[in-house]
């Protein structure tokens, strides 16, 4: 999931590392009525946050490091098809703004509910729902515009 966040490697698994040594380090805060995940997410996103914020633009990675990856499609015209969707998927995905993109990427690559992410981002469960909702309209805008 850092992947998708960072588009890249690298930043990924260091923000992954980065983000147990704070898990060890902040144990002691961890509030045990609440659910483990959320809060391992919550600090990830934080340190995807800082390096956003360092960078000054969202990432745009090698093919290796998309969020789709291409299958093993039985031929090379299936391949090329998968590969030509993922690609216009990312670049759809890249349009979104960062609070747009943060909701959809926790639901749909985070497993997480809307409930856990209204939490994870302190902000108001309709207000997760509609960005949510601009999020997948702006998506289908942009996926429609491009075929």
């Amino acid at each position: 999931m850092i992947t998708g966040w960072t588009k890249n490697t690298q930043v990924a698994e260091d923000i992954f590392q980065e983000t147990w040594f704070k898990v060890i380090e902040h144990r002691k805060n961890f509030d045990p009525r609440k659910k483990f995940s959320t809060w391992i997410f919550q600090i990830a996103l934080n340190l995807c946050r800082d390096n956003w914020r360092r960078e000054k633009r969202w990432q745009m990675g090698n093919d290796e490091d998309r969020i789709f990856s291409i299958s093993d499609a039985q031929t090379p015209e299936q391949r090329f098809l998968e590969k030509e969707r993922s690609e216009r998927f990312q670049e759809a995905l890249s349009k979104l703004s960062d609070v747009e993109r943060e909701v959809f990427m926790l639901r749909h690559f985070g497993g997480m509910s809307f409930q856990e992410i209204s939490e994870m981002l302190k902000i108001n469960i309709n207000t997760a729902l509609s960005r949510m909702h601009q999020a997948v309209s702006r998506l289908k805008k942009f996926l429609g515009d491009a075929q």
